[in-house]
């Protein structure tokens, strides 16, 4: 199974596009989504060009990057039923269940580099696994920058910390 990962506000402005778009009737966000979605969609590259994600995971549990954790289940939003309010507190709902961590723990939870079940890093996890990775043995950290698909994986880092994050598809 091979993962897509795209910048946290370009995904963002994908999804809200498409709804706002399928749902027949004109948008009234601000900024318009059309606008937001072609302002973030230019960013080059809005994805990162591998899709396998095994080595990645050895090299960010050797250096304390990312850590094995258990999902917590899912729990349905319950809203009251009264239209656009529930709508929003629905998506901060899925979000937050999509950025969980696990409380205590530094790093990436690496079951979000394992499914396509659109989980979000968050800038804060992708700066705690630097901070992890800048304190790895300098052999260890050698040994994995001889390798461009590492390299790539860290500056793919650097560039979505500065987008809020990324998505995983």
């Amino acid at each position: 199974m091979g993962l897509d990962l795209s910048l946290a506000d370009v995904a963002a402005a994908v999804y809200q596009y498409d709804r706002c778009r399928d749902s027949g009737k004109p948008c009234h966000h601000d900024p318009n989504c059309a606008e937001r979605y072609q302002a973030v969609s230019v960013i080059d590259p809005w994805e990162f060009r591998y899709r396998q994600f095994v080595d990645i995971r050895e090299g960010m549990l050797l250096t304390g990057m990312g850590y094995e954790a258990d999902i917590a289940p899912w729990e349905p939003y319950v809203g009251t039923g009264r239209g656009v309010s529930d709508e929003a507190a629905a998506l901060a709902w899925d979000v937050a269940w999509r950025s969980q961590t696990t409380p205590g723990r530094l790093g990436i939870p690496l079951f979000k580099l394992g499914s396509n079940d659109r989980w979000i890093v968050t800038a804060r996890e992708i700066d705690e696994a630097l901070v992890a990775y800048a304190k790895a043995p300098a052999s260890h950290r050698a040994e994995l920058e001889s390798r461009p698909k590492w390299v790539a994986w860290l500056e793919w880092l650097a560039l979505s910390r500065e987008h809020g994050g990324f998505e995983v598809e």
